[in-house]
């Protein structure tokens, strides 16, 4: 059989501001803009990859649910450093093989950010 995926190209959020949105997401969780200057989306890297598609969106309702999860080095400090900047994060989970919370963007999209041992 045939392989049908070769990987991820990108997620996509639905935002009510583009400037606000891309801007929260490369100061808070290290984000960089794309190469592209788009009216309607943003397109948004890490490590020089595209990973996430901001949509700009009549306001209609987000996602409440965890859209995706990403991976990071340090999630005590990641937790802390967040919080202290006034975004909303839940309380930490830590497990056995891993260290997880949840934070939410300014248009109520709900990330899952995990440190795994």
């Amino acid at each position: 059989m045939a392989q049908k995926l070769t990987g991820q190209f990108g997620i996509m959020l639905r935002v009510r501001d583009l400037e606000q949105a891309s801007s929260w997401y490369c100061l808070h969780l290290g984000f960089t803009l794309g190469p592209h200057d788009f009216h309607d989306f943003a397109e948004l890297h890490i490590n020089g990859r595209n990973v996430l598609h901001l949509l700009k969106s009549d306001g209609s309702t987000p996602m409440t649910e965890p859209n995706f999860g990403l991976y990071v080095n340090d999630a005590e400090s990641l937790h802390k450093s967040l919080k202290e900047s006034g975004v909303k994060v839940t309380d930490m989970i830590r497990r056995s093989d891993h260290a997880e919370f949840f934070v939410t963007d300014p248009d109520g999209n709900t990330l899952g950010l995990t440190q795994w041992f």
